[in-house]
């Protein structure tokens, strides 16, 4: 069964240059379905299969200054967006607005990557982790048919910050399974992701978890030699 890997560039690289470059450089795979969700201002000049957002507006028009909606994506190729990355609830958005996100997606055929994990710490264990995940889906997925979502679980505490002197903790491919496990049973989820510090050394122990769907990777996406190396497990 393909694997859905998803490259998110965040706000890399600086030129548009080196997006293209950076795009040209991974491969087209043919084992796993690829998304690279480059910076919005790149999407219409980023030549690869699958183009993805990293994140949309609810509204599809209108005065929201700086905004970029479902609509306008569509009508740029693009078929899948990240909703409800930890970065974007750490500067305010609320489950409500991931909500309406996710419909807005839904409602332009666009695949919602609903990303979840955020308030979560290394200290929890797996229930209380999972009691912090259904407060989030309760409201993220409300009035929304679960299986067209593609949920990514993303434990806030294993996400790399980009210090290298930062500790952190990597989640375990255990770990992602039995919280895998708990999303589709509990939620009618059809696909789930793990995102944390995915690199090449550790990509392939979430990889062969039966109920891991794939990868949404940050960093390691950057450097196509390593992203290539996922993308082919």
């Amino acid at each position: 069964m393909k694997k859905l890997i998803i490259a998110n560039w965040k706000l890399n690289p600086t030129t548009l240059k080196d997006a293209q470059k950076l795009a040209a450089s991974i491969e087209r795979a043919k084992k796993n379905t690829v998304v690279l969700c480059p910076p919005t201002v790149y999407l219409s000049q980023i030549d690869y299969p699958n183009l993805g957002a990293q994140d949309c507006f609810w509204a599809e028009k209108g005065p929201h200054t700086g905004q970029t909606s479902a609509a306008q994506l569509k009508d740029l190729k693009v078929k899948y967006c990240l909703v409800g990355h930890s970065e974007k609830r750490e500067v305010g958005d609320t489950d409500e607005m991931v909500n309406a996100k996710v419909k807005a997606c839904l409602e332009n055929k666009i695949i919602p990557v609903l990303c979840i994990g955020f308030g979560t710490t290394v200290e929890q264990d797996d229930l209380e982790v999972t009691d912090v995940l259904k407060q989030q889906l309760d409201i993220d997925l409300a009035g929304v048919d679960a299986s067209e979502v593609v949920v990514a679980y993303e434990p806030v505490w294993a996400i790399s910050s980009g210090d290298p002197y930062a500790t952190k903790k990597i989640a375990t491919p255990d770990h992602a399974e039995k919280i895998s496990i708990f999303i589709k049973s509990k939620f009618g989820v059809e696909k789930v992701l793990y995102g944390g510090s995915a690199n090449p050394s550790n990509a392939k122990g979430f990889l062969d978890q039966q109920n891991v769907d794939g990868l949404l990777v940050g960093g390691a996406s950057l450097i196509a030699s390593q992203f290539n190396s996922i993308i082919n497990i």
